[in-house]
């Protein structure tokens, strides 16, 4: 569970589309660091994100799940799937990142390595079961 602030909610009364990358941000952190390390280990760089919208979630809701599983993995890039649930447990938000592997020194992407491929692909999530198979 990622908890909310007070900040994540807006006028309205539910938490601004603004939050949603910060929450899907925070889960990809998590499965990457539980899977190939901290991002001082395996340096990564966001190449794209998308968020689709399902239902609100309203204040004063303390926290929500992130779901995120492992799409595809290419040469260099990995695409996650990702779901927000509400408190309730219910899907309000649908997201998918394609994240690349960063070498620092040479400032460009790097390919994935057999071994890490395993590990992402082994399936350790947090709260996060891998999903959004087509």
């Amino acid at each position: 569970m990622i908890p909310t602030r007070w900040t994540d909610f807006d006028a309205l009364g539910h938490l601004t589309h603004a939050a949603y990358p910060v929450f899907l941000d925070e889960a990809r952190d998590a499965f990457l660091a539980k899977s190939v390390g901290s991002f001082s280990d395996w340096p990564c760089v966001v190449a794209h994100v998308s968020i689709y919208y399902l239902r609100e979630v309203r204040y004063p809701a303390p926290s929500v799940t992130v779901r995120t599983g492992v799409r595809t993995l290419g040469d260099t890039s990995i695409t996650f799937t990702q779901q927000v649930l509400g408190p309730d447990g219910e899907l309000a938000a649908e997201g998918q990142a394609v994240v690349v592997a960063f070498d620092p020194e040479t400032r460009s992407s790097r390919p994935i390595g057999e071994e890490d491929r395993a590990l992402l692909t082994a399936g350790r999530p947090t709260e996060n079961a891998p999903i959004g198979e087509d």
